[in-house]
């Protein structure tokens, strides 16, 4: 389908993979740039994947754009104003592109996953937070949306924040952590990141809706 949910500010896009790739190809203008990276993914869906991020890019600045991608794997526009951060989900694509360097996106489907892995990113104040949200009479079985949903919002924010800092040596139990915060379906959340010198705190912006769960920091 088109472009699923558009933002302004920051310059911010969705889409709905529903398509094959090779309608999604047949989508973009100045198909030939794009062989060389197609050609290069196997399966039906990480083309998918891949073509719904260019479609998207195209559709947010107007115009055909190659994305390049540094030594650490980051995503990066030549020429261009813009720097850029990509996600994608279940059945979705995300992107980002903003005018400030280090930004990043993270786009999950709904699911307990994170909960269930809680143990692998969470520190022990994070744990704390989480586990205050369950019933504590059956803090394992008795989960609610709000936990799980709270549960991806952090670990969404994670991934956005390893992003920003375009480190691929960290570790999130160890090197970030995120401050209590009241969940809603749209706000921000504070993080602080412990693996530079700088001690660097992120804003992270957090959307929940029924398909998936979103984080950016701009």
């Amino acid at each position: 389908m088109p472009v699923f949910n558009v933002d302004k500010s920051p310059l911010m896009g969705i889409w709905k993979i529903s398509e094959p790739w090779q309608e999604l190809f047949d989508s973009l203008t100045g198909r030939e740039a794009y062989h060389p990276g197609l050609n290069e993914l196997r399966s039906d869906r990480r083309k998918q994947e891949w073509l719904a991020v260019r479609l998207l890019l195209q559709h947010l600045s107007g115009k055909e754009a190659l994305i390049r991608y540094r030594k650490n794997g980051a995503p990066f526009l030549p020429d261009s104003k813009y720097h850029i951060s990509i996600s994608h989900t279940q059945g979705y694509a995300a992107l980002l592109l903003s005018k400030n360097p280090n930004p990043g996106i993270d786009i999950e489907y709904h699911s307990e996953r994170a909960w269930r892995l809680r143990k692998k990113y969470m520190n022990e104040s994070e744990l704390a937070f989480i586990t205050s949200l369950c019933d504590h009479k059956n803090p394992e079985t008795a989960l609610t949306a709000n936990v799980t949903e709270t549960a991806t919002i952090c670990w969404c924010a994670k991934e956005t924040a390893c992003k920003a800092l375009g480190d691929t040596g960290v570790d999130f139990a160890e090197h970030f952590r995120i401050k209590p915060f009241n969940p809603s379906k749209e706000g921000i959340l504070l993080l602080k990141e412990k693996r530079t010198e700088q001690k660097l705190n992120f804003k992270i912006n957090y959307r929940v809706t029924e398909d998936f769960i979103l984080t950016w920091k701009e």
